[in-house]
Parts: structure tokens; sequence; C-alpha cells
């Protein structure tokens, strides 16, 4: 009787915490959408290759976004099991539209994962009530589950309630910190013809060059958004990037001429070790470059913060969710 009463309260305890959580969150989201069961369940099916690297992904009509760059929450029960939780932010990939959250449980003695998919606010009932039923006949099967994922979902309540994520100002807007997804107006978008155009010079509907980071290939990519902001200033960061694989560019032993890439300091970039902030990049990383149609890493040998300041920056959506900035990866906001 005791453990059905507490199994009971730690459903409603989840329940009330995902209620809560999905409605803080819609509030401070500028674009959301309703999410459908059908939606529900193609998110649920999505699989990630590698929890930890994976931060950011592009899947069918998904694109999945680790929930404040959180690293997993780890969980060490007195059975000795290892449980973690991550907890990705779901959006659509025609409009980004907010669609809600995906939370992996993940059993590390048996490597079993179970995903959660926690529909926004304003998603259908029917959504919901499928969220409800893995809660119950999902959740209540597998030990040390509920307990941590209403411990996960109730932490991130707490943070939002406190202010932190999605930071605004007084008036509602979104503070200019949220802006450092961007570049300079003078920053070269790689074209499908291996030319340039300066990002400041694309509209939505234009076609740039992507990159797919599961085939590590290039393919002609359509632009369906285009982000400006105006500020005094934004600040850039800057990376010197030179081949990895080479130590000269003349074979005269000299060494190859490091090209300067700049970006505001949380831009996303593709890096050995997967989706970074640019301003968290440090020497010796490896970046991604594309050369003749093939993706080759150079390495990072200098790193400078507020190398210069612009006034405007801006940032692109692409259907493949990366493009190509002087030839060097980038991955969309």
């Amino acid at each position: 009787m005791k453990n059905n009463l507490l199994s009971f309260l730690i459903f409603l305890a989840c329940a009330t915490a995902t209620q809560l959580l999905s409605q803080r969150v819609a509030a401070q989201t500028t674009a959301s959408a309703g999410m459908t069961l059908d939606q529900l369940k193609a998110v649920k099916a999505i699989k990630i290759a590698n929890l930890d690297k994976d931060t950011y992904l592009k899947s069918g009509a998904f694109i999945l976004d680790r929930y404040e760059e959180r690293p997993a929450y780890v969980f060490n029960y007195t059975d000795g099991i290892t449980r973690k939780i991550y907890l990705y932010k779901v959006f659509s990939a025609a409009d980004t539209k907010d669609l809600g959250l995906l939370a992996i449980y993940q059993n590390t003695k048996t490597n079993e994962i179970k995903p959660f998919v926690i529909p926004g606010a304003s998603a259908d009932r029917t959504a919901w009530d499928a969220y409800i039923d893995d809660l119950k006949y999902v959740g209540e099967k597998e030990p040390g589950l509920m307990s941590t994922l209403t411990f996960v979902l109730s932490r991130e309540m707490a943070g939002l309630l406190e202010g932190g994520g999605g930071k605004t100002d007084e008036g509602g807007a979104k503070k200019k910190e949220e802006y450092n997804f961007c570049f300079a107006p003078d920053a070269p978008v790689t074209l499908p013809d291996g030319s340039a155009k300066a990002i400041s010079a694309i509209t939505a509907g234009d076609v740039v060059l992507g990159y797919n980071a599961g085939t590590k290939s290039v393919a002609p990519t359509r632009v369906t958004r285009v982000d400006i902001h105006e500020s005094d200033s934004f600040a850039l960061t800057a990376v010197w990037l030179t081949p990895a694989n080479e130590m000269t560019a003349n074979g005269r032993g000299t060494l190859a001429t490091p090209i300067l890439f700049e970006a505001t300091a949380n831009h996303p970039v593709l890096t050995d070790a997967g989706r970074k902030a640019l301003g968290d990049v440090q020497a010796g990383a490896l970046l991604f470059h594309i050369e003749n149609g093939k993706t080759v890493p150079y390495r990072v040998i200098r790193t400078e913060q507020a190398v210069r300041s612009v006034k405007t920056v801006y940032n692109l959506a692409t259907e493949a969710g990366a493009y190509l900035v002087g030839e060097t990866v980038v991955l969309d906001k």
C-alpha cells in the first residue's frame, strides 16, 4: 500500500512539474506551435547516435537542441546503477517553432534508452494523453526512472522561476545576449558554386552550401530565415585556423598562413568534440573546413575574445541545419 502511494505521488509530482515547465517555457518563447500526436510519435522515434556529443541535430522534420546547453543529469543510486537524463528542446525544422521537450532516460548498466516527449502547453490533448501514458506504463516499470525525471523537471522549473533561461528585458524583449548567435555583415557565406556572398546580402529563399554532419558531405541547402539584430555593440570572438594534417602550404618548409574566423561568442560551430560555442573553443581544437567538396580538419592555433565589435549581426536558418562561413562549417542557432 505504501509503495503504491509513493508511486502515485511521484507520478503526480512528475506530471505537475511537466505541465508547469511546459507552460513556463512556452511563455518565454517568441515562436511556438502546438504539437500533434503524430509529431510526438515521430520525435519519440528519433535515434541519437551519441547522447553526450550530439547536443544539436536535425532529424527529418525536427531539430533537437540540448536544453540550455545542459550536460546530462547523472544519478548514482545505492543499487550501483548510474542513471542519466538528457533534455532537448524540440523545434519544427520548417519554421523553427518550439514544439516541446524531449527527455531521454538512460540506464548505464543495461544501456536501455527510454524517451519521453513532453508537449508544449498549446499541444493537442491527444499528445498530452500519450505523454501521461508513457509516464504511467513505461516510467513505473523502470526502478529509479520516475524519481530522476521528476527531479530534472522540477529543477529546471525552479531555475525558470528564478529567472534563468529565456532572459527578457522589462518590456518582454529578449536581452542582447540572446542574440549572440550571429556574424558580422561582411561574413562570407559559401555558395554552391564555390563563390562567397556577404551574409548581409543573403535573403530567405537563397540557396547556399550546406553541410551534413552525418555523412560529412556538402550539398546545396535553402535559407529559410535570416535573423538581423542591431545594437550599440556586438563583440566578436576570433579564432585562427591552419590545416591539421599538414605543417606547410607550399612544401618549402614555411608555415601556412592562418585563416581568421569570427562570430559572436555563443554561435555554435562543429568541432571534433561536437557542437561548441565559438567562445568555448580553445587552441588545439579542430574545426572543419571544406576544400574541393571535401571535409578537412583545421586546428585552432589562437583565440581572442572581443577582437572587434559591430552594430549589426546576422544569422541564417537553413534546411540542412548547417552552412559554411569562410568555408568553415557552422551550425544554425
